[in-house]
């Protein structure tokens, strides 16, 4: 397939409304969205498609809003958030994503730190919270809900209120606006956790999310007919550049996953050729898949090894002539049944958000899934370097793309420069300049470029854990709140890379004897309590309320209770009593990894 608007014609369009409207006008009939419905999954083409995009821009235009207003946008993964945002950025406004996970306090920071006045949500819990929260926030001044339900708030208005028909006026209006926004405008703010625990508002320009959308063609092959499976949050820069702008800038289609328990089956209804997943859900499908493999009868456990061993040699271009033929064979039985289960059309699979570890990545390889991973940041719209399809290094993220500029300093840190990286953080001078240096952008992540220029993820030089399923946690946020604890002294957090957070845990020896003597517990040295699982299962328990108004992702699951403190003479802390994490997981790993057993 050659796309509507190839690579390199992107470099002439001004903004990403404008080049939606080009590939709309090109094919007008054919699907840009798919709905899930009683009748399975239905198309929305893009004439349908670009139609509600000038509706509600229409819409938002009557609201009043202006060049430069920041509209917030708190929905699940459906056909409307993309017609929402491309609204937004074709007047000019800046499109704020919010996850579906935020609480109301979370929404009240964003509110508040970016001004907004309008928001759009869809409605049930996620108008709850952003009601609670707005009232926080006395820039907010009216809130479009899609299912106003039982709310009955001054700032509440029906969602269709803000679907405009076509008014002359209104249109003449509208392609001014079009008119005036550029590669330099400033098309969203996506808040990213940072160390503080407050999350900062990552500016991003229509020019850097081009920049990301002009190296793609290079990089995969398109072809008629493919289509996204959309189920990772809009709302995360991966999943927003990746499976929201480039399907529709190059004339792709996106289904709608229901939800995110239902992704597996959604994906067997609607067959996606293409589909964006962070590491941990491979590894999910992996387990799964391997599990079911293990309740089948002696036979069909022995053909599917020999399948997977075969597949293996394959992927890594050491396959006989007879062993091909029985690859082949072997594949009819085993290999297909198992795509099926993907839909049967998926012929790529592209991963991000955190790394990938070469077994699962080997793994899907064998089954005949090819496994694009890719390297980025927020701040960098996101992608850095990401394998080409036709030349993949499974451990690897790839090779820089070819916009962007990189370069390993002396310390090993990454750096980055191009038109893809950002303008800045939103409202913070002090925090923008430090994270660049000499006009490069450091990452915080340590790595190393083979002879070709590939490059290799070996450790993160910032303290920011990034979970398997690629959720990005200030460790010392949750730190903070569980060493004002009284029963704890010390904390340190861990799961860089895990599905879930652990901790180590100092117990405050004087408070927890104390507590042992209330509960009537044998007199014991403190050695034995701090190795008892009645301790344990008590700070455990008060862990999980410490931490129960953070996110789901930002629970300790498991702890490991340690009877030393943690101090500057055994070097696990600075002189200015700051843990010193890696002397901390070099000592300790083999006891945290064993939390995950």
């Amino acid at each position: 397939m050659s796309p509507p608007i190839s690579s390199a014609l992107i470099g002439s369009y001004p903004s990403l409304p404008a080049l939606l409207r080009d590939v709309a006008a090109v094919r007008p009939q054919r699907p840009a969205q798919w709905r899930r419905g009683e009748q399975g999954y239905q198309p929305i083409t893009y004439e349908q498609f670009d139609a509600g995009i000038r509706s509600l821009a229409r819409g938002l235009l009557r609201a009043g809003v202006r060049a430069g207003d920041r509209v917030v946008l708190l929905m699940e993964n459906i056909p409307e958030w993309a017609m929402i945002d491309y609204a937004i950025l074709s007047v000019g406004a800046v499109t704020v994503p919010m996850y579906c996970s935020f609480r109301p306090q979370d929404v009240a920071y964003v509110l508040n730190d970016c001004g907004a006045r309008i928001a759009i949500t869809s409605g049930g819990n996620l108008l709850r919270h952003l009601l609670a929260g707005a009232d926080e926030a006395g820039h907010l001044k009216q809130v479009y809900a899609m299912d106003c339900g039982k709310a009955t708030d001054s700032r509440l208005l029906a969602f269709s209120e803000l679907q405009a028909d076509d008014d002359d006026e209104l249109a003449e209006q509208l392609d001014s606006r079009l008119a005036t926004v550029n590669r330099a405008t400033l098309a969203t703010l996506v808040y990213t956790s940072g160390t503080t625990g407050n999350p900062k508002g990552v500016m991003l320009s229509h020019g850097n999310i081009m920049a990301n959308l002009e190296a793609v063609p290079g990089l995969i092959r398109f072809m008629e007919g493919d289509m996204m499976l959309s189920f990772l949050p809009l709302a995360h820069a991966l999943e927003r550049t990746g499976g929201h702008f480039l399907p529709y800038s190059f004339g792709l289609s996106v289904a709608f996953a229901e939800r995110p328990d239902t992704v597996a089956l959604n994906m067997s209804e609607a067959a996606p050729t293409m589909m964006i997943a962070v590491p941990r859900l491979l590894e999910v499908m992996r387990n799964r898949i391997l599990g079911q493999v293990g309740k089948q009868p002696a036979v069909a456990r022995t053909l599917f090894k020999q399948f997977l061993a075969l597949g293996l040699d394959a992927s890594r271009g050491r396959i006989s002539t007879l062993g091909r033929l029985r690859l082949r064979l072997l594949d009819r039985f085993v290999g297909r049944k198992i795509r099926e289960r993907f839909g049967g059309r998926l012929r790529v699979l592209i991963t991000g958000g955190a790394p990938l570890s070469v077994e699962v990545g080997e793994f899907f390889e064998a089954l005949g899934l090819p496994v694009i991973e890719g390297y980025g940041m927020t701040e960098a719209a996101p992608l850095i370097s990401v394998n080409p399809m036709h030349a993949r290094r499974l451990g690897s993220v790839g090779p820089p793309t070819p916009n962007a500029e990189l370069r390993i300093a002396d310390d090993g840190e990454i750096l980055v420069r191009g038109p893809n990286v950002m303008d800045g953080y939103w409202k913070l001078r002090k925090e923008t300049s430090a994270v660049f240096r000499d006009g490069w952008l450091q990452t915080g992540d340590i790595g190393r470029l083979d002879a070709d220029g590939y490059l290799y993820i070996t450790d993160r030089k910032k303290d920011v854990i990034v979970t398997s399923g690629g959720e990005n946690i200030a460790p010392q946020r949750i730190e903070v709140l569980l060493d004002s604890d009284a029963l704890i002294e010390q904390a340190v957090v861990y799961g860089d890379q895990k599905p879930y957070l652990v901790a180590l845990v100092v117990p405050d020896e004087e408070a927890c004897r104390a507590w042992a003597s209330e509960q009537g517990l044998p007199e014991s040295d403190w050695a034995h309590l701090c190795a008892s699982k009645v301790l344990r299962k008590m700070l455990q328990t008060r862990i999980a309320s410490l931490l129960h108004p953070l996110n789901a992702y930002e629970q300790v699951r498991r702890i490991h209770l340690l009877d030393t403190p943690l101090s500057i003479d055994d070097g696990m802390l600075t002189p200015t009593l700051k843990a010193r994490r890696y002397q901390i997981f070099d000592r300790y790993g083999d006891l945290l990894e064993a939390l995950y057993h």
